[in-house]
């Protein structure tokens, strides 16, 4: 077993280690050396749930061009907001892990815990959004804070900062979920829609 996938597996607990192989098959997609390529796994869990509704403009009726929508999933018999996956397909982490197992043919049904802990183990946690000041005002005069929100959040006794509104956009080739950016410098700033 790779060094990386042992310690995933020490870390995600029982259910794991008597069965690597769903962890395994998912690590395997997202791992960049001996770091997930998900940042801040466990402050997403912690997202507030009306997150999406503090910046959804589905008609973009404020007049800035930017029509962002939310969207809802099925959950516990009520809709809940989505914010797993790039079509904001999940509101929990285990909901997207099934359908993404489902979608790569991996029965993870009965490790579920064991992969959110295990992702969670190697996931970096979120950084300060700037390097400096001067970034932050770039970011915001570029537009990019429109979709990429600078508002923050409680977790763990600290503000993180997702850069992402949770909102559905169509960017001309059909909609796709704000991907959180965590953090913004260098080539992020270089960027332009």
């Amino acid at each position: 077993m790779r060094p990386v996938w042992a310690l995933a597996v020490a870390l995600a607990g029982p259910l794991a280690a008597d069965d690597p192989t769903a962890i395994q098959k998912c690590l395997s997609c997202h791992m960049v050396g001996a770091q997930l390529d998900i940042t801040g796994v466990a402050a997403l869990r912690h997202l507030p749930p009306f997150w999406p509704m503090l910046f959804e403009d589905a008609q973009d009726r404020d007049g800035d061009g930017i029509a962002g929508r939310a969207r809802f999933v099925s959950g516990s018999g009520s809709p809940i907001l989505g914010k797993w996956g790039k079509n904001l397909a999940a509101a929990r982490f285990e909901d997207f892990a099934q359908i993404a197992g489902d979608a790569h043919d991996i029965d993870v049904s009965g490790d579920l815990d064991a992969i959110y802990n295990a992702f969670v183990a190697l996931s970096p946690s979120p950084p300060e959004p700037f390097e400096t000041e001067a970034d932050a005002h770039l970011f915001t005069e570029k537009g990019c804070a429109a979709c990429h929100v600078t508002q923050s959040y409680d977790f763990e006794q600290r503000q993180v900062t997702p850069l992402s509104d949770f909102l559905l956009h169509d960017l001309g080739d059909g909609e796709t979920r704000t991907a959180p950016l965590w953090r913004c410098s260098g080539e992020c700033l270089d960027y332009t829609h």
